[in-house]
């Protein structure tokens, strides 16, 4: 899909959040905001909070850490979407270490090159790439990070591109929400490339599996 689509289906998605939001104020307040900038105002902190609420900050660094996310380390984050990951990443790598910053939709690595840039992350590597064919080096990556995104994926193609550019003690660390767990861990253990470590809740921890 061309970046204009996709820059179009954004323009929607933050119209219907607005339509949302306005009903929602109405119905708290009894009567439409009266002031534009009033009402934006509004908007703005409603979804924050939203957001907020959802997932902090702090839930997100905490999620890394416990993915195993560790100062040094060269990593990816698959999936990364407008980068909610991976400045947190980058912070705690620190600047011995990298991010690769890997989605296929193009919005999406504008976005977070855009960041990188504005907030001088050097350790950041944007990449517009399927998650497939990544294009990184064999055994390159100490940890691959997914965050809420394998159900969306070819789930054997990113399996087998994984254990490809992980290295032999490298994780495969995948927080799924979507899939129920038993369908999930058939598919990850089915594909025969990946064991368990340990899972806390939906976060889920792999090592590769190598012959001989």
């Amino acid at each position: 899909m061309e970046t204009r689509h996709w820059v179009l289906i954004g323009v929607v998605a933050l119209l219907l959040a607005a339509i949302i939001s306005y009903l929602i104020l109405k119905y708290a307040c009894r009567k439409p905001v009266a002031n534009i900038w009033n009402y934006l105002f509004c908007i703005f902190f409603f979804w924050t909070w939203i957001f907020n609420i959802y997932e902090t900050p702090k839930k997100r660094r905490e999620r890394l850490k416990k993915a195993g996310v560790k100062e040094g380390q060269v990593i990816v984050d698959l999936g990364c979407g407008p980068g909610r990951f991976v400045f947190l990443a980058a912070r705690l790598l620190g600047p011995q270490g990298k991010v690769y910053a890997l989605d296929i939709h193009p919005l999406h690595t504008a976005i977070v090159a855009a960041r990188a840039a504005i907030g001088g992350h050097k350790n950041v590597s944007v990449m517009h790439a399927d998650c497939c064919a990544t294009q990184l080096a064999d055994e390159a990556i100490d940890l691959i990070f997914i965050n809420d995104a394998f159900h969306e994926f070819d789930k054997i193609g990113c399996l087998k591109e994984a254990a490809r550019i992980l290295k032999a003690d490298g994780i495969l660390a995948i927080y799924e929400h979507e899939m129920k767990e038993a369908k999930f861990l058939d598919i990850v253990e089915g594909a025969k490339l990946f064991t368990l470590m340990e899972k806390e809740k939906r976060l889920y921890k792999f090592r590769p599996l190598r012959e001989g």
